[in-house]
């Protein structure tokens, strides 16, 4: 049974692939073009929300209530200014788009 199993092993669902980039969710690895990219703790999570879902639109509320557990503030600038470093950190792919007047979303 184990010689069966080693031969067929099975798709690893913790590795999320998308063209250049590939995000190892148990390991919490980023690594884009074969080179890892360093994530503070609450940018992999948003990238791991977001990409775990692509095309789906999450807005500012959704998104600090699946990081944090907690309801957005009215004026909550701190889910702008995560998405802005993560693309930063992201550069060379644009893979996070704005969806004006709804939020944000994953084009993997």
């Amino acid at each position: 049974i184990l010689k069966r199993v080693r031969q067929n092993p099975q798709p690893d669902d913790s590795i999320l692939r998308f063209d250049r980039l590939q995000l190892d969710v148990d390991k919490r690895r980023l690594l884009i073009d074969d080179e890892e990219v360093s994530l503070s703790g609450s940018e992999f999570e948003l990238l791991t929300l977001l990409a775990s879902n692509p095309g789906k639109t999450f807005d500012r509320d959704e998104i600090l209530n699946e990081l944090k557990g907690i309801d957005a503030e009215l004026f909550s600038r701190s889910v702008d200014i995560l998405v802005s470093r993560l693309r930063q950190k992201l550069k060379p792919l644009e893979l996070i788009q704005t969806m004006r007047g709804k939020g944000y979303r994953f084009s993997g």
